[in-house]
C-alpha cells in the first residue's frame, strides 16, 4: 500500500493550525472539571455509616458529630461563611458542643457514627448533645437501594 500526501494545486504542504486545536482542549478540559462531582474532601474522617432503606437528604448547615470506630469525636460546624472541624473527647463534649449551639440559631445536630460503634456510646453522645442545648437530634445513614 502507498500512502500519498495530499498537496494543494499550488504544491505547498497544508499546515494544521495549532490554536484551535488548543482551544478545543482547554475547553473539554474546563467542560469535565465542572462536570465532575466532588466528594467532600475537607472531611477527612473515615467513617462507615449503617445503611439504611429510608432516602431523606439533609443537607447540614450548622453542627455535625462525627464518631470514628475509635471513638473520636469530630464536631463539625459552620462559622459564619466558614467551615471549622475540631477534635474533642467526651469529657468536654457537652462544654464545646453547648458553646457552639449558643453562637447559633439552628440548634439542630446530625449524628454520624461508625456502624461498629456499641450503641450505648451512641445514646451517650445524645445524652450529652441533649444537655448541651440540641433540640434536634438526626442520625446519619447511608441509602441502599
Amino acid at each position: 500500500m502507498k500512502i500519498e500526501r495530499y498537496r494543494r494545486r499550488n504544491n505547498k504542504n497544508i499546515i494544521l493550525e495549532m490554536t484551535p486545536l488548543i482551544d478545543v482542549v482547554f475547553l473539554l478540559l474546563i467542560f469535565f472539571l465542572v462536570a465532575t462531582t466532588f466528594e467532600d474532601v475537607d472531611t477527612g474522617i473515615k467513617i462507615d455509616l449503617p445503611q439504611s432503606t429510608i432516602r431523606e437528604i439533609k443537607t447540614v448547615k450548622e453542627v455535625q458529630l462525627s464518631l470514628t470506630n475509635t471513638k473520636e469525636i469530630f464536631i463539625k460546624y459552620q462559622e459564619g461563611n466558614e467551615s471549622k472541624k475540631i477534635l474533642v473527647n467526651k469529657a468536654n463534649l457537652q462544654r464545646k458542643l453547648a458553646q457552639i449551639l449558643s453562637n447559633s440559631d439552628n440548634k439542630a445536630v446530625v449524628i454520624s457514627g461508625d456502624k461498629t460503634l456499641d450503641y450505648g456510646y451512641i445514646v451517650e453522645i445524645m445524652t450529652l448533645s441533649k444537655e448541651a442545648g440540641a433540640e434536634q437530634l438526626d442520625i446519619d445513614t447511608i441509602f441502599e437501594k
